[in-house]
Parts: C-alpha cells; structure tokens; sequence
C-alpha cells in the first residue's frame, strides 16, 4: 500500500515540480545579471565603450543630450483622450568624451520633459549643465522606435551609413531607482520556486509525501497493517484508484499527497453538483461528493467523474456505513450548521460505529436523506 502510494505520489507531483524547477531556473538566470548589479552598484554608462553596450542595468549622470526624437502615448479607450507618459532623448556614450563613442538614446518618463528639453538646448548652445541622474536597464530599440530613431539623423542628411557607422540600436529605459530592486526580488522568487520544485520531487521520492496519511491513520487509533488490509479490499470510484472506500477509512489524494479520513468519525455525505456557464451558456458539469465528519468538520469534497459514480460511492456510504446521514436537504444543511447535537441524534449517535457488508445492511438504505 504505501510503497504503491508513494509511487503515486511521485508520478502525481513530478509534472508540476519541472514546471516549478523550469520557471525557477528561467526566472533566476534570466534576472541573476541584473540583481547581482543592482547589489552590488550599477554599472556606470559612461564607464561603458560602444561594444560594451548590451542588456544591463546602469546609472547614468546625464549632462548632455540633442533632443526629443520620439514621444509614447497612453489612449483612454472610453474617452480616446491621448496622454504623453514617454520621451526618448539622443545622448552619446561616454559624453562624446572618446573618439568611437556613438549616439543612441534614452527613454525618461514625461515629467522630466522640460528639463531635458532645456537641457537640449543648453546642449545645442554649447553650455554646461546640472547634471541629472537617470536608472534603468538598457533594451534594444524595437522596428518602429527605430524608424523614428533614424528619421532623426535623415533630417539632417545623415544616410544609412552614417546612421550604421555612428549610432547604437539601443536605448536606457528609465526605472525609478527603488524599482530596479524588482529584479533582486524576481531573482529571489526563481531561486525559492527551483528550490520548493527540488523538495517536492524529492520529498515524493523518499516517502515524506506519506507523513500526512501516517498521522491520519495514528490519529484514527488504527495499527498500520489494519489499514493495508482495508486499503487492498477498498471499493474504488475512479480508474487510477486513488479515491476508495474501505470499511475503515476513505482513502483520497490531496492534490499530490496521499490521505485518509476515518468513517468512524464520518456524520454526513452528500453530492453536490456544480453547473458551468460562460456568458451564459452551459459549458459543464462537475459532480463532487461532498463528506463531513469530526476529523473534517468543515468538509471534504470528492471530485468524480459523473452522477453515477456520485450516487454509486452514496449508496456505498449509506449501505456499509449506517451512522452516516447520506444526502442533502436544506434542513439538513441548517441542522448540521445550527444544532449539531440534533443532527447527530438521526443516525451518528443512535448505532454502533462498525461497518457492514451491503448484503446485511438491511434496512439501513430506509434512512437515507
């Protein structure tokens, strides 16, 4: 029994543990570059020479830039009211500082438009100016912020091998400085998702998946051996075996961990049956078979495959196990939430606990709800 549901277990996490591993291993490397600066500084931009350029964070101190080439808009879609939230600026690697330095350009919220549209000027004039400091990550510029990148230079009679030979496809995408710890914190969520994926695969694998069930059945005053028995001669209702009634406990998977609740303690089963729509239109059924008790007070739902099986496991449940009230009424649902001392009156209280075969349960289908 349990080597077989430790088996389950494994097969029945290890689809989702490789997407956690994946989507950590993805997340983490793909943000390690730009945590590992944004930890320990960020790279200064004028430090970078033209073939240093490439996918990184950066601190730039921008003195100089030769204006706004490109401006981004947001729409209202009730009111189609434009609104301009971006500017893209042309600045120079390294401030124009070195021979191979090239023009490129960088993306700055609209606020700080004014600011740099004098400081475009002062550039223009040939005066100095208070420097701004800028965070963000340089990206490459997209086939229509290009076009607009070029057009630039095309007005002032620049041709395509001017453009190749003087500029970078590239732009520093502003990020408000605090914002840049995002990718410490993507980077840490990577980190935590390949993890938790390494511990289920190899939690599943060394049988830790089973302390829940160990617990259910020390909890429920059953030796170990007992409950092996019980589970072999279990009924099942579904194909895998996973969801079964025996005469001592009812065994189920949750999600991916094998478990099992005592039909000693079991008061009240019912089904319930969830109807899907999308706009209005049906799209499903779900039948579950829902189980009370004092271990699950709050209760368990049974996922099934259809309404036959639904009423197979009731009836099952009715038949074997003569405590249990087995379906649903309002009044029920009242009584059991309401007066519990009642409710247990109509079956729980007034029988002996000990499971009986379907054949001699008599007339104990007489009192179902």
């Amino acid at each position: 029994m349990f080597e077989e549901l430790k088996k389950r277990a494994l097969k029945s996490t290890l689809a989702w543990s490789i997407i956690l591993i994946l989507a950590g291993l993805g997340l983490a490397g793909w943000n390690a570059m730009d945590a590992l600066q944004v930890v320990t500084g960020y790279t200064d931009f004028a430090s970078l020479a033209p073939e240093e350029i490439r996918d990184q964070v950066v601190k730039i101190d921008l003195a100089y830039n030769f204006g706004c080439y490109l401006k981004a808009y947001s729409e209202n879609t009730k009111t189609h009211a434009t609104t301009t939230t971006d500017y893209y600026y042309i600045i120079l690697t390294r401030d124009g500082e070195a021979m191979d330095d090239r023009f490129l350009s960088i993306k700055v919220p609209a606020r700080y438009g004014s600011e740099l549209d004098a400081m475009a000027m002062a550039t223009a004039e040939g005066r100095e100016t208070t420097p701004m400091t800028f965070y963000g990550k340089i990206k490459k510029l997209d086939s229509e912020e290009m076009y607009y990148f070029k057009d630039f230079f095309k007005d002032v009679d620049w041709t395509d091998e001017d453009i190749e030979a003087e500029t970078l496809p590239y732009y520093i995408d502003y990020i408000w400085q605090p914002a840049t710890m995002i990718y410490v914190v993507l980077f840490v969520a990577g980190v935590v998702l390949l993890i938790y994926g390494i511990i289920r695969i190899a939690s599943a694998a060394s049988g830790g998946s089973l302390k829940k069930l160990h617990k259910d059945i020390s909890d429920a005053g059953f030796t170990e051996s007992s409950v092996e028995s019980d589970f072999r001669n279990a009924k099942f209702f579904d194909k895998k075996g996973t969801l079964r009634v025996g005469k001592l406990m009812t065994y189920y998977m949750s999600g991916s961990v094998p478990r099992a609740i005592p039909n000693n303690k079991m008061m009240w089963a019912y089904q319930n049956t969830v109807t899907h729509r999308t706009n209005g239109v049906k799209t499903g059924t779900t039948y579950n078979v829902m189980v009370y008790g004092e271990t699950a007070p709050k209760g368990l739902t049974f996922s099934v495959a259809n309404e036959a099986v639904s009423q197979d496991m009731l009836n099952y449940f009715n038949a074997t196990l003569p405590w249990v009230v087995v379906g649903y009424s309002d009044e029920l649902k009242k009584l059991y939430n309401k007066d519990r001392a009642q409710f247990l009156q109509l079956r729980y209280n007034s029988c002996e606990h000990t499971a009986v075969d379907p054949d001699q349960a008599g007339s104990a289908a007489d009192g179902q709800m």
